[in-house]
């Protein structure tokens, strides 16, 4: 059974902890008792009762570095393929968003390992694993990928200053036709990248940056919100051949 359930109702999402009374604008609600399909009357609200996704989950996780987003995670979701069973390497962890997107992609038969050097992100991110039941799949590790030993990986994604020095052994540790990915917010970390994944005779796949942006109508007048996520970072897809 999981931890959190969520409170739906037509103009509100609330995760809450199960098992607990909780409280704020929308009333006092004691979860108890309750099961998923419930519906529950407030003065205020009604709501169902349903089971978290995961986005539900990582709505409630602490952010301490900055994250990679949904939007970008399903960039590598789509282009890679990535699928029950996989085995990757994430670094580094920051918050552990990444991660857990991946973990909860390649679900119990798969496996994530994730590395973070500093301390106050490792324990960030850990915390927020736990949170969303990942432990059993994603395993954080409190050091420096650079001497990272495992092998075998379907994906290795790097969120990492110089991560270029680091494309030949991740080309080493792939499966022949494993994905490399490489993210950046600054153009030239790509070029640098690109650059090793030729030299190590990668298929270097794409460079992309994903730009997205949400649209509000209201009776009758529609327009593109004033703000949102747009320019996050650069990523280069790349696939071992040899």
């Amino acid at each position: 059974m999981q931890k959190y359930i969520v409170l739906l109702s037509s103009t509100r999402r609330v995760v809450v902890e199960r098992g607990k009374t909780h409280y704020g604008d929308f009333g006092i609600i004691d979860t108890s008792t309750v099961e998923v399909g419930d519906v529950i009357r407030t003065k205020k609200e009604t709501f169902v009762v349903v089971e978290p996704t995961i986005s539900d989950t990582l709505s409630i996780c602490r952010r301490g570095a900055q994250i990679v987003t949904a939007k970008d995670a399903g960039q590598i979701m789509a282009i890679t393929g990535l699928s029950s069973g996989w085995k990757c390497l994430d670094a580094g962890s920051g918050s552990g968003f990444l991660a857990i997107q991946l973990g909860n992609a390649v679900g119990p038969k798969g496996r994530v390992i994730t590395y973070e050097k500093r301390k106050d992100f490792f324990t960030t991110a850990k915390k927020n694993i736990e949170r969303c039941g990942l432990e059993g799949i994603v395993t954080i590790k409190n050091q420096d990928v650079a001497t990272f030993r495992e092998k075998n990986f379907d994906l290795i994604f790097f969120d990492l200053k110089h991560s270029h020095t680091l494309v030949e052994r991740a080309n080493a540790r792939l499966k022949p036709g494993g994905w490399l990915i490489v993210y950046s917010p600054h153009i030239e970390a790509q070029i640098a990248a690109l650059e090793e994944m030729r030299n190590n005779h990668m298929h270097v796949h794409a460079t992309i940056e994903t730009i997205q942006r949400k649209w509000k109508s209201n009776h009758g007048y529609t327009h593109p919100e004033p703000s949102g996520i747009t320019h996050t970072g650069f990523m280069t897809f790349a696939r071992k051949v040899v």
